[in-house]
């Protein structure tokens, strides 16, 4: 269902304000209203800073995360009070400083080592020079030129007498010293322009290219040692990953509530909130505010008709967790309804179809039964675990029904014959397997349109149940019945109904689907006062029955998916069995170990890929055919001032 929702005006005296947001918090029961901008500078500043200091503690985690010790894949979440998460802070901050020391000396090694990288990668064709570096310089009555040069270039360089040139490197791209006097150098740099010719500045660097070079690796060395000590120190803090976690969350927590300040109206004695407070939680808050203090004043009233207040759901254990699935679309109108409790048993049964193979049924329900209680998840994804845990269940029952277990019949395992009877084998009988697919879809559809009966005669338009969705009931009910008697035959073995039991299905059938489209050609434009205009609109609304077809038709995935997960299995079943026939003894022991390493990794994937088929596919009939025949959708999710952690659950 959908919990009714208050309207809260809380006005308090101004002094007590952080002890109230703070109490308000903790009860984690009221979604603040923004009431403007009433911020005078201060509360936006310190966000900034809250800000800032939990960013400068992630980037400290982040670089001592691959050394912190691993949760395993089942631990359940850390659990911490927020005294702990607090009393963290101060160390974090210490440990942080430590850490970006480490990290800003690793940052300029690192920036040396690239530096000294780029010095060698230029001298290393001037290995051979013999003069120094610092030597290489303009003298009183010479130029001096630098540059890597073709081999084209390199010749017409010989074959210029004004200029003294050595060469230095492999051929093709070579160093080149060259000298001439001052009076010529204008002339030679623009005969350099001619050729292929790149100038060339070597590092400030003494020695010469060679010496300098071997200096260069000493440092090298002498970085590299740092920077493994540097990368021993920073792994040391692997240990500090908590607390800097439970540091990050308690700011977290403060940032909450400066957030909270700026959405509520101040003035110099008193300020003022409003909020949204679910009808059976305003108790809680009254006690919340009323231990703080008894000098404020609050008020609940409903929401009036131009309000939107967020919605809630609340259901019972069993469909809670298909609420994640609510989630995933898009929450119900806080008017309408709440579809949970109508789309779970459709859900389950449809996604145990689409499955349909008891083997990965079981695996399926296993590994969300150990994440359940090992992992004890919350949230979104205790509900994915428990929707998937019944999708199992489903699973293993739909395939005992239709035969098979990681895509065997149980006749082939146990050796016997005819002795597990199945509702209805897909493989042999596909057409049978997909009547009985679209008659749940029809089924399906039909308890749409009750849905909204029900909803229409809530709000006493007994028209609209009758003439828009009973009609529709009787029309789909109606042809149903009418195609039993043809239908019965696609079944193996056919379903016996006799001809007299046939004959009245036709015709009981045949009337219902006639009266309902009668009530939709009647009844269709009730509010057109012209007869012509009603009957036009009536008979318009009856050419709704394609769409309908399109709705039905859609239920064919049901199969789809079904046999694909079994003609999956048993290929994967055939492709092993030929691994295990070799001809030798050692033969058929390696052939038999591979192909159990085979099964398994096929196996588990042929369910993962399946379940995610599974999974979406029943959603989108959910969503699209159910839905789309009663859901009002629109609401907004209910975000009420609480503790909001990424890497703790706090401990009340």
């Amino acid at each position: 269902m959908i919990v009714a929702m208050k309207r809260l005006t809380l006005v308090g005296i101004r002094e007590e304000e952080p002890a109230i947001l703070k109490a308000l918090q903790k009860a984690g029961a009221v979604e603040l209203i923004s009431l403007g901008d009433h911020d005078d500078g201060e509360s936006a500043r310190k966000l900034g800073e809250a800000s800032e200091r939990i960013a400068r503690l992630s980037d400290s985690l982040s670089a001592i995360r691959p050394y912190a010790k691993k949760p395993g894949v089942l631990a359940p979440e850390r659990q911490e009070s927020l005294e702990k998460l607090q009393g963290d802070v101060a160390l974090a901050e210490q440990t942080h400083q430590k850490i970006q020391a480490i990290l800003e000396e690793r940052k300029g090694l690192l920036a040396r080592r690239e530096k000294n990288a780029a010095a060698y990668a230029a001298l290393l064709p001037w290995q051979e020079l013999s003069t120094p570096i610092e030597k290489l310089k303009d003298g009183k009555h010479t130029k001096v030129f630098l540059g890597l040069v073709d081999g084209a270039g390199e010749t017409a360089l010989l074959q210029n007498e004004s200029l003294a040139a050595e060469f230095y490197g492999v051929p093709g791209n070579r160093g080149a010293l060259l000298v001439c006097h001052k009076e010529d150098a204008r002339q030679t740099a623009a005969f350099l322009k001619t050729i292929n010719w790149t100038d060339v500045t070597l590092p400030e660097l003494s020695g010469t290219p060679e010496e300098a070079m071997l200096a260069l690796e000493r440092e090298d060395m002498a970085l590299e040692k740092r920077l493994i000590e540097l990368e021993t120190e920073l792994s040391a803090f692997g240990v500090s990953a908590p607390v800097l976690e439970n540091a990050a969350d308690a700011l977290r927590v403060e940032q909450e509530g400066m957030s909270a300040e700026t959405q509520l109206e101040k003035g110099a004695v008193v300020f003022h909130l409003e909020g949204w407070v679910r009808e059976d939680e305003v108790e809680k808050v009254e006690k919340a505010v009323a231990a703080v203090t008894d000098a404020y004043y609050s008020e609940y009233r409903d929401p009036l008709p131009e309000e939107n207040p967020p919605t809630v759901l609340q259901n019972d254990k069993f469909n809670t967790p298909f609420e994640f699935l609510i989630d995933l679309y898009s929450l119900p109108d806080p008017r309408g309804i709440d579809a949970t409790p109508y789309m779970t048993p459709f859900y389950i049964i449809l996604f145990g179809i689409m499955l349909s193979d008891t083997g990965y049924g079981l695996v399926l329900a296993l590994g969300a039964w150990l994440l359940l209680k090992l992992k004890k998840p919350t949230g979104g994804m205790k509900g994915l675990a428990t929707i998937l845990l019944w999708g199992g269940v489903s699973t293993m029952v739909w395939g005992v029904l239709v035969g098979s277990f990681f895509g065997l019949d149980f006749d082939a395992i146990f050796g016997t014959k005819d002795m597990f009877p199945l509702l209805i084998d897909p493989t042999a009988n596909p057409v049978g397997m997909l009547l009985f697919c679209l008659l749940l879809g029809v089924i399906h559809l039909c308890a749409g349109h009750l849905i909204k009966m029900k909803m229409c005669l809530e709000e006493k338009d007994w028209q609209s149940a009758v003439f828009d969705n009973l009609s529709w009931v009787l029309i789909l009910m109606g042809l149903v019945l009418a195609a039993m008697p043809v239908a019965a035959g696609f079944f193996d073995p056919p379903l016996r109904l006799g001809w007299f039991t046939a004959l009245h299905l036709n015709t009981v059938g045949l009337v219902l689907a006639l009266l309902g489209m009668a009530m939709v050609v009647l009844f269709k434009g009730r509010d057109k006062k012209n007869p012509i205009s009603r009957l036009a609109s009536g008979f318009g609304g009856i050419y709704n029955i394609t769409s309908y077809v399109s709705d039905i038709l859609s239920y064919a995935r049901l199969l789809a998916l079904g046999i694909a997960t079994g003609y999956l299995a048993m290929v994967f079943n055939t492709l092993c069995s030929m691994l295990m026939g070799g001809g030798s003894l050692i033969g058929k022991i390696v052939g038999f170990l591979i192909a159990v390493v085979l099964l398994v990794a096929l196996h588990l994937f042929s369910v993962a890929i399946n379940t995610l088929g599974s999974f979406v596919h029943c959603a989108r009939l959910q969503y699209v055919e159910f839905f789309g025949k009663f859901y009002e959708a629109g609401g907004k999710a209910f975000r009420p001032l609480k503790y909001r952690t990424r890497h703790v659950q706090i401990s009340k």
